[in-house]
């Protein structure tokens, strides 16, 4: 059953347009994957609908954006071709990226440099922000925003704290309306992120667990599953025990002060099992809640990262109840998650990319002026669907006066200079286009291991069903997916959108790929198999039929309920901080902090370097980088 999508006429294509589109080699050299011919044997594209606005032609990583890569893979940028195009240009500092972490470098840069050094930022995709951007719909005539993926943040009040800075200097607000509640709603509750619910705070009643066992052919709806102690959940009396213990511990596994190094020796199965002695259902459990943050479910990711994000089980060392601590701070998201932040600082830097004022309204509504962003009159540029393909030092990195820089636009190589880089982009990609790194560096980006994550926005003509459930969130064990949910939407000027079960919203799903039982590199190769080989047909049947088996009996239909669903594939959204990723093993140093190191005129500031990655991370390790990069500029 196919979905409706009634604004394929506001951009002048149709569903029969992407059916017809098929992602050409679209990662089989990134994977050693089979011919592109059988992965690609289907009927339906692999894009699908985009949604309208600006964002429309950008959603998660594009397919021009995996051939290219693939064509990096396949060694045919290893040199610069004879026909690239020489632009003539030489910059002070040209970043690699423009996400958070390549904005927060733009930012710095110019602050501690000046408006006379010159700036140049190459961007891969068709709109900046990396994971920071939005999809947006118009329903009913109503306009609809949801988040590509990163999303949440704390309004920032304290010095002390990382980000304060920046809320200052930007002038973005700490106090936010959300979308009031109708009679009907009082006393519901609904998150404010795509997050919350999904990761911790899963303890309001109108939180549902959808259980299918063997003696339920039709599942069946526990809200409030730890208000009611487990109750109607299809666990053993042990494994309740088990998983409330998890949730509970209030104890101190281990007495030394270095608990830190000591969390990241062991992954978060190992403290789970073997530390605080539970049933393996526990890992099970928490597995794909882990992953939503982290990537990778417990047997990959480092007890130390888990602990980083407030995963239960470490009360004992932190003197405070998870719950506690949860709240003490208040998580927001903008419209479209967080790429608030990424337009804030766009604006400070190219104060005519974003139409309008600089006031809250304009910057998170006003339209993006393309034509703005890649002036000659201007000293910070960004250039967009430019994606960096060859770069290596002029000379050697010690005695060099510039670095050169090749990347592809429009299917054709051009190449520039610059006397200093800022690599904002994943170690993923900087170990195949940097042609002069030591086996150092190289060893330690290879190091690395990313999982791919897929963000689905559904526009929904109205949310009555969930409302007849009582249900404003959702997890369920089996089919597509784990998690979903409406949010209270941020109201932000002109975008006030009603909240109200026969009203248009947005449902959310984020898909995490984990496979228990395999080394972390094996399960994102598998993870981005899956996602290359699934046209946008195969995983629009998916999410429809997971709907229907969670909703039908609340009166669901796709036909009536659906008015458009949009996919943002992610193919390496996560680094997986495993065990040693922050503190090293086996006397060794961590591998980040050689990353961390400038190599000659080249500096690394990415968010995967901080672990958990966050928007705050992203923009400290950009501005480290280049604070790295004005001591040869």
């Amino acid at each position: 059953m196919a979905s409706r999508n009634p604004f394929s006429a506001n951009r002048g294509i149709t569903r029969r347009d992407f059916l017809n589109g098929i992602l050409i080699g679209s990662g089989a050299l990134l994977l050693d994957l089979p011919s592109p011919a059988a992965l690609f044997a289907q009927t339906a594209g692999w894009k699908g609908y985009g949604g309208v606005g600006d964002y429309a032609s950008s959603s998660g990583n594009t397919e021009e954006v995996v051939n290219i890569f693939d064509n990096v893979v396949k060694g045919r940028y290893d040199r610069i071709p004879d026909d690239a195009e020489d632009t003539g240009e030489v910059y002070d500092l040209v970043i690699v990226g423009g996400g958070l972490s390549g904005l927060g470098a733009a930012y710095q840069f110019r602050k501690k440099a000046g408006k006379k050094k010159t700036c140049l930022i190459i961007e891969n995709h068709p709109v900046f922000g990396g994971h920071a951007k939005r999809n947006e719909f118009h329903v009913h005539g109503q306009r609809l925003i949801g988040p590509q993926a990163s999303n949440s943040f704390v309004a920032i009040n304290h010095p002390d704290v990382p980000g304060y800075e920046l809320f200052e200097e930007l002038g973005v607000p700490r106090h936010f309306d959300y979308q009031p509640l109708s009679p009907e709603l009082r006393g519901m509750h609904f998150d404010r992120t795509n997050y919350g619910f999904a990761l911790w705070h899963d303890i309001s009643p109108n939180v549902g667990y959808f259980f299918e066992d063997a003696g339920d052919a039709q599942g069946h709806w526990v809200s409030d599953l730890w208000g009611r102690n487990l109750e109607g959940s299809p666990y053993s009396p042990e494994i309740r025990r088990d998983l409330i213990s998890w949730r509970n511990d209030s104890r101190r596994h281990f007495g030394s002060a270095d608990y830190r190094q000591m969390l990241d020796s062991m992954t978060y199965s190992d403290y789970l099992l073997r530390i605080m002695g539970l049933h393996p259902d526990v890992a099970k459990f928490a597995d794909p809640i882990l992953a939503s943050g982290l990537g990778l479910g417990s047997d990959a990711i480092s007890a130390y990262a888990a602990y980083q994000i407030s995963m239960p089980g470490f009360t004992g060392f932190t003197g405070r109840g998870r719950e506690r601590r949860l709240e003490e701070s208040t998580w927001h998201s903008f419209p479209g998650g967080n790429d608030g932040f990424v337009r804030y600082l766009l604006k400070s830097l190219i104060p005519g990319a974003i139409q309008g004022k600089n006031t809250f309204n304009d910057i998170l509504n006003g339209r993006i002026i393309f034509s703005a962003l890649d002036n000659p009159g201007t000293t910070v540029r960004m250039r967009l669907s430019a994606m960096a393909v060859h770069i290596k030092h002029d000379l050697q990195p010690d005695k060099s006066n510039h670095v050169e820089i090749a990347y592809v636009k429009s299917g054709k190589v051009f190449r520039l200079r610059a006397r200093a880089v800022v690599m904002a982009s994943g170690s993923w990609i900087n170990r195949k286009i940097i042609h002069d790194l030591p086996d150092a560096y190289l060893e330690a980006l290879g190091s690395f291991s990313h999982s791919p994550v897929l963000v689905v926005n559904v526009a929904l003509t109205n949310w009555r069903f969930l409302f007849k459930l009582g249900l404003t969130a959702c997890r369920w064990f089996s089919g597509f997916g784990y998690t979903c949910n409406i949010r209270r939407q941020m109201l932000a000027g002109d975008y006030q959108p009603p909240l109200h079960p026969d009203k248009p919203a947005v449902l959310t799903f984020y898909v995490p790929y984990f496979f228990p039982g395999h080394p972390a590199k094996e399960q994102g190769d598998r993870g981005r198999r899956e996602m290359l080989s699934s046209s946008y047909a195969d995983y629009e049947r998916n999410i429809i039929r997971q709907m229907q088996t969670l909703f039908g009996s609340a009166g669901f239909h796709a036909k009536k309920d659906i008015a458009g669903i949009i996919l943002n594939r992610w193919l390496y959204a996560y680094l997986n901080p495993g065990p040693g990723f922050y503190f090293g093993k086996n006397g060794m140093p961590a591998p980040r902090s050689i990353i961390r190191q400038r190599y000659g005129r080249i500096a690394f500031g990415h968010s995967e370097l901080d672990g958990h990655q966050n928007w705050t991370g992203a923009v400290k390790e950009g501005s480290r980088a280049a604070l790295q990069s004005l001591e040869v500029t």
